[in-house]
């Protein structure tokens, strides 16, 4: 890609959105074909300490190479402009509208204002609210916030410095916030604040149209009566009237019906703030409300984009591939020197011949439980994630069943540690004898075969079966 030469600014940091952004289209650019990371995968590896931080940093640096973050830096520095320019629009139709409404022969329908100036508004905010409903029910809420999606599709699209990955990031930036169910938050915040803004510069149009000229306000109708037009003002003005807002009282609503005979002074100031106290409390107010609580919301949710979905498939086969880096593990204490499996003593003989137990040790959840093809064992299958509870609620298990055999599952692409070899140790002093089976989401590979027996053999386990897959496992059960 050609390197940009304008002055838009490089990213300093990554954020959690920008990492989701650039882990979504990487993977998104891998799905139509392998990317060469072999470079990007060791430096991951190596730079950070959990698999999750490392798949993130791997996308990073391919991102890197390909642009993405200066992409996403072309974004922040473009957005700003894109949400100015829709502003300036709405302004414009704000300025519109205030022109029709204060017309020049200074007569002014006042019910015909109230729609003029905040019907659109009213539309919009149902069709918004209708959106975020929807969006609850699990709908990524597209319809809702067009302001807000404006902004972002006008700020991917402007054509300055654009990179060749602009639609692609705009589409994953949808992608990733749908699936967070943040797009209707950052879209509303976008779209509540260009509308507030629009608000802001419709009142400073009225404020001073009426502050230097002298309008006349009336309702006319054909068939509707005067009572019609008195409960109107007077519904609507109840909310400005809290705020403090003049509202025009029943006899000024019937002296001015019609185009008739004008109202006093006061009573026309009572017309004008009643206007305008409805354009600040059904307009503005609203607006800025919920833009400040989509920004909130936003803000809060952004800490589900930090960390990659590590049960996403393509996400597993990144991660099989770093377990695949780690070295076999070394003896660094006193617990695991090297040696002969210990023979231990137990207090009581195993139980009756042909008696097994199954223990799943910190297998994933998205793995079945218990594995397929293996027969009932004598003591019902227990899987543990690792807890020391958990740890002594299955020692207890075995030390009361003294099962014959004992056939320890642990997840084929993971890494054994000093907590695997202690649990191991301690639950075969308490079976006849004891094997180790190797369970993945498919095949298990036979590098992680190999790495496994490489770690008993260095462990002082070099006495256990080792297998892979459940017709191995039912034979060794079989063969006593």
């Amino acid at each position: 890609m050609t390197t940009p030469t304008t002055a838009t600014p490089t990213p300093t940091q990554r954020s959690p959105l920008g990492g989701a952004l650039v882990l979504e289209a990487v993977r998104r650019l891998e799905s139509e074909g392998p990317l060469d990371d072999a470079a990007a995968l060791r430096q991951a590896f190596h730079a950070r300490p959990t698999r999750a931080a490392q798949v993130a940093e791997r996308a990073w640096l391919l991102g890197e190479r390909l642009g993405l973050p200066r992409e996403l830096a072309r974004w922040r520095h473009l957005a700003g402009w894109a949400v100015l320019a829709l502003a300036l629009l709405m302004a414009l139709g704000a300025l519109a509208t205030a022109r029709a409404v204060l017309a020049p022969d200074r007569s002014i329908n006042a019910v015909a204002a109230f729609v003029s100036l905040l019907g659109v508004h009213a539309l919009m905010l149902v069709v918004w609210l209708a959106g975020l409903l929807w969006a609850g029910r699990g709908s990524a809420g597209k319809g809702s916030a067009l302001l807000g999606r404006a902004a972002l599709g006008l700020a991917a699209r402007v054509p300055i410095d654009r990179g060749p990955h602009a639609l692609l990031l705009l589409r994953s930036a949808a992608a990733v916030l749908q699936r967070a169910r943040l797009w209707p938050w950052l879209t509303g915040l976008l779209s509540h604040g260009i509308w507030a803004l629009a608000f802001v510069l419709m009142l400073a149009v009225l404020a001073f149209g009426f502050a230097f000229h002298a309008y006349r306000l009336t309702w006319e109708t054909t068939i509707l009566g005067t009572g019609f037009f008195q409960r109107f003002v007077a519904v609507t003005g109840a909310l400005p009237a809290l705020l403090g807002f003049p509202v025009p009282d029943a006899a000024t609503v019937q002296q001015v019906g019609n185009a008739g005979a004008a109202a006093s002074g006061a009573g026309q100031r009572d017309w004008a703030w009643w206007l305008m106290g409805c354009v600040a409390v059904y307009g503005l107010l609203p607006r800025a409300l919920l833009a400040a609580f989509s920004a909130w919301r936003w803000r809060a949710g952004q800490a589900r984009l930090a960390q990659p979905d590590m049960a996403d498939p393509d996400v597993r086969r990144i991660v099989q591939r770093l377990d695949a880096l780690e070295p076999p593990p070394q003896v660094i204490d006193a617990e695991q020197r090297p040696g002969a499996l210990p023979t231990w003593a137990p207090s009581a003989a195993p139980g009756a011949p042909g008696t097994w137990a199954l223990i799943g040790f910190e297998l994933p959840p998205e793995l079945p439980w218990p594995p397929a093809g293996l027969p009932a064992p004598s003591v019902p299958a227990l899987a543990i994630a690792g807890s020391a509870r958990e740890r002594q609620d299955a020692l207890a298990r075995l030390a009361a069943a003294r099962p014959a055999a004992l056939l320890l599952a642990c997840h084929a692409t993971a890494s054994p540690d000093r907590g695997t070899a202690r649990f191991l140790r301690e639950a075969a002093a308490l079976a006849g004898r004891t094997a180790l089976l190797l369970v993945a989401a498919g095949p298990v590979p036979e590098a992680a075969e190999q790495r496994w027996r490489a770690w008993l053999d260095s462990g002082g386990f070099g006495a256990l079966a080792l297998m892979g897959q459940a017709p191995e496992a039912i034979n060794w059960i079989a063969n006593d």
